[in-house]
């Protein structure tokens, strides 16, 4: 009996003292330790929705943009092509009617070749000449370039398929073929059923953005594999305590 009496003695003072042990190490290491999360995501909750609402804001602009470039300088994209064309005897058709049957793959094009245009070099050349714009120009995670077209690509998608022809009688006039061609066609594609006041603002407003900044994003994508991407920045984290 003396000798079960010793050990349930001995193994409840071990037990005492490590229990003992371990709440002085869990005091010593204070509150933040003991929640780590909670401090990280009250610190970094701001600065990701700042991030966020930049990156969106990026989106945005780059389609107003390049719309504005659709429609106001046009001709800057399509008047060398149809010189070249005109020269080497390939049409014969004027200017304006060149533009509305060639501008969607030559803005297309356009697009491709900007995105390999290396613009993040750029952005460092800015920082060491000006350190106080670091922060307008850093690197995003997922660069906007690469995504700025998915705001116009839902709102051409809304217009797409909610046109309707003027002549709904017409074969093939509201169906997906008519609604290809309509959208993406040439102008000798075009039909009186297809063709309305509103055909050339689709073209310029969303069709051509859109292919504008899917090229784009090719074109970084290509230009990424090539070369790398550049540095991201790295994630908001509390100092250590």
């Amino acid at each position: 009996m003396s000798i079960q009496r010793w050990l349930k003695t001995h193994l409840t003072r071990s037990n005492e003292s490590d229990r003992a042990d371990a709440r002085s190490i869990v005091l010593s290491l204070g509150p933040a330790s003991r929640f780590p999360h909670q401090i990280r995501c009250a610190c970094a909750k701001p600065e990701s929705m700042s991030r966020v609402l930049a990156w969106c804001a990026k989106c945005l602009f780059l389609y107003l943009l390049v719309a504005i470039l659709a429609i106001k300088f046009a001709w800057i994209f399509v008047l060398p092509v149809w010189a070249i064309a005109t020269k080497m005897h390939w049409t014969t058709v004027s200017k304006f009617v060149f533009l509305l049957n060639y501008f969607l793959p030559i803005f297309a094009a356009s697009g491709f070749l900007l995105g390999l245009v290396p613009f993040g070099r750029l952005g460092k050349a800015v920082t060491e000449l000006a350190p106080g714009m670091a922060r307008f120009v850093e690197p995003d995670r997922i660069p906007a370039v690469l995504l700025a077209w998915i705001p116009v690509s839902i709102a051409f998608l809304v217009r797409f398929f909610t046109w309707e022809s003027r002549n709904a009688s017409v074969l093939g006039a509201n169906n997906t073929v008519g609604r290809v061609t309509r959208f993406f066609g040439t102008l000798n594609s075009q039909t009186p059923a297809l063709f309305d006041t509103r055909w050339a603002q689709d073209r310029f407003l969303f069709t051509g953005p859109m292919l504008f900044l899917m090229a784009c994003a090719l074109g970084a994508l290509l230009r990424y594999a090539i070369v790398g991407r550049p540095a991201a920045p790295e994630p908001f984290s509390s100092p250590d305590l």
